[in-house]
């Protein structure tokens, strides 16, 4: 999937798109996994929340501050509850001589995010927007506006990571 993600459909025009279906087009280009994973690890931001925010840029808006706390919270029991634990087991199970379980593990993670992100993509669906300019800018709105609520003071850190992901996002569109 190295091809842009909305190919020759009008910027926006996610309708035809589910945010699992934009999450695993996105997510398979290196550099866009590259730096979730730098978020991710580093920040412990939730890459399936980074993902939905550059769905909804996509989409040509931008959340709220109430909206990502509402994204947040949809999102935190699965996250907690399911894909943290699954992931540690996941990441203590590599190695040559466990890669069955290893292969199993990431199965079970990959489920439990999905059932995350049907989870963001609900609460989304009740969401209005409000419009942005078509450009980058709205890629790192949703992007900061979603950092600075979970990490408020580490936010000048997050700063280049943040902006490097949303022009890979805005690139992918």
């Amino acid at each position: 999937m190295d091809e842009k993600f909305v190919d020759d459909r009008p910027q926006g025009a996610l309708q035809d798109y589910s945010l699992w279906d934009y999450a695993l087009a996105v997510y398979s280009q290196p550099a866009i996994q590259a730096q979730c994973l730098v978020l991710q690890d580093r920040y412990e931001l939730d890459v399936n929340l980074l993902l939905a925010a550059g769905y909804w840029a996509c989409a040509e808006r931008c959340w709220s501050a109430a909206q990502v706390a509402e994204l947040v919270s949809v999102s935190a029991e699965l996250r907690e509850d399911y894909v943290l634990p699954l992931r540690e087991l996941r990441r203590k199970a590599e190695g040559p001589k466990r890669q069955e379980l290893y292969r199993a593990l990431k199965t079970a993670e990959l489920a439990a995010e999905r059932l995350q992100i049907e989870a963001i993509a609900q609460k989304l669906a009740a969401f209005s927007g409000n419009a942005k300019p078509k450009s980058q800018n709205r890629y790192m709105a949703n992007l900061t506006m979603y950092a600075r609520s979970y990490k408020g003071s580490e936010q000048i850190k997050l700063a280049a990571c943040l902006s490097e992901l949303a022009a890979s996002l805005a690139a992918a569109a």
